[in-house]
């Protein structure tokens, strides 16, 4: 749980309430000695004993001092009946300067350890913010998440989740992964600036023994509009390549036909056995261009589950065996994490070994 520091006017409302108090205390003090009340108004000193060494630790023994020395003071100018009731007020004395040192260090330790907490918390580079999790209310945030989202920090306090999450499919994964898992880290979260425009972020947060959620919040916007720039690039260079392929591959099988007309009309070996290479290099280009089309979407898509057994077979089926017998020994069942061109790749495996292995009759996929 964050500890904020007093702000000024938090600090001077407790400067208030310890002068009026104390101010208080005196007045009770006289009309208690006067009615010849002895009990009672000692107590009222432990008021602005304790404000004092809350508020302003690092002063609060010199003015328990004070205190306890104004107390003394009014009932030695007042008077009371007998020595015992003097003896008591000494006493008083004692305790009041006794329990404004003892809380007063322990104000200050306090003081300290929240100061660290608050100046990781408050001065991080990373956005922080906190919310109850029940009510779904901010209860505190840094300036840096406040900058993020365009807000002042006063203002964040006013909003809920719902205010910052405004998709509720996204905010109750969000939620639902909080209240299951305690502690979550690195959820992509989308927040509604107070613009209106949206700032995408990596979320970690953590429950708290206090009904409150403090969370983590990275700004990724900058990233993930690179990663849609550099997608909508790559659809728009995969459209220009699919159309460059397209046009190419119709003009060589124009030049396949005309080459195939001439080598019927030549007479000619020598001319022939040109043509028959010129066949031969442009079902090359052919082949090559054929190839990039496969190969183009690698990387594009997410990667699959693929049983190996499966795509081998799926590969098998897709190529020409009839002069090579494909055998798998792929037991126990086993599947591997890849891009969906996974079987694409076998595929060529085989072919490659029909086409280039000449005396050979036998493939064996085995792990």
């Amino acid at each position: 749980m964050t500890m904020r520091p007093l702000t000024p006017q938090k600090q001077l409302l407790f400067d208030v309430g310890i002068i009026s108090s104390l101010f208080a205390a005196v007045i009770i003090t006289y009309f208690s000695i006067s009615a010849g009340i002895y009990d009672v108004f000692p107590y009222f000193y432990l008021l602005p004993t304790i404000l004092l060494a809350f508020a302003r630790p690092r002063l609060s023994i010199y003015f328990t001092v004070i205190v306890g020395w104004t107390y003394l003071a009014l009932v030695f100018i007042l008077g009371l009946p007998d020595t015992q009731h003097y003896v008591v007020a000494t006493v008083w004395f004692y305790i009041f300067v006794s329990l404004g040192v003892l809380i007063s260090t322990y104000s200050q330790v306090y003081r300290r350890e929240g100061e660290k907490s608050c100046g990781v918390y408050y001065n991080s580079q990373a956005g922080a913010v906190s919310y109850n999790k029940k009510t779904l209310k901010i209860h505190d945030a840094n300036r840096k998440f406040a900058t993020m989202l365009q807000y002042e920090c006063d203002e964040l306090m006013k909003r809920s989740l719902p205010d910052l999450i405004p998709n509720n499919e996204e905010r109750e994964s969000f939620l639902s992964k909080v209240r299951d898992l305690r502690r979550v880290g690195d959820i992509e979260v989308q927040f509604r600036a107070a613009d209106g425009s949206y700032r995408w972020a990596l979320v970690s947060a953590a429950e708290t023994d206090a009904p409150e959620v403090i969370c983590t919040v990275v700004d990724i916007t900058e990233n993930k509009r690179s990663q849609d720039a550099l997608s909508q690039a790559n659809k728009k260079l995969n459209l220009l390549n699919n159309i460059t392929r397209h046009d190419i591959l119709n003009q060589l099988t124009v030049l396949l036909g005309y080459l195939e007309l001439s080598k019927q009309d030549v007479t000619d070996p020598q001319l022939s056995a040109f043509i028959t290479k010129e066949q031969t290099a442009a079902d090359t280009i052919r082949s090559q261009i054929l190839f990039t089309r496969d190969y183009q979407n690698i990387g594009v898509n997410s990667p699959l589950w693929h049983n190996l057994a499966e795509t081998v077979s799926l590969a098998a089926a897709s190529s020409d065996t009839s002069r090579i017998q494909i055998k798998t020994n792929l037991l126990p069942p086993m599947e591997v994490y890849a891009d969906p061109l996974l079987e694409k790749v076998f595929s060529n495996l085989i072919d490659n070994s029909i086409r280039h292995g000449e005396h050979a009759t036998e493939m064996v996929f085995r792990h």
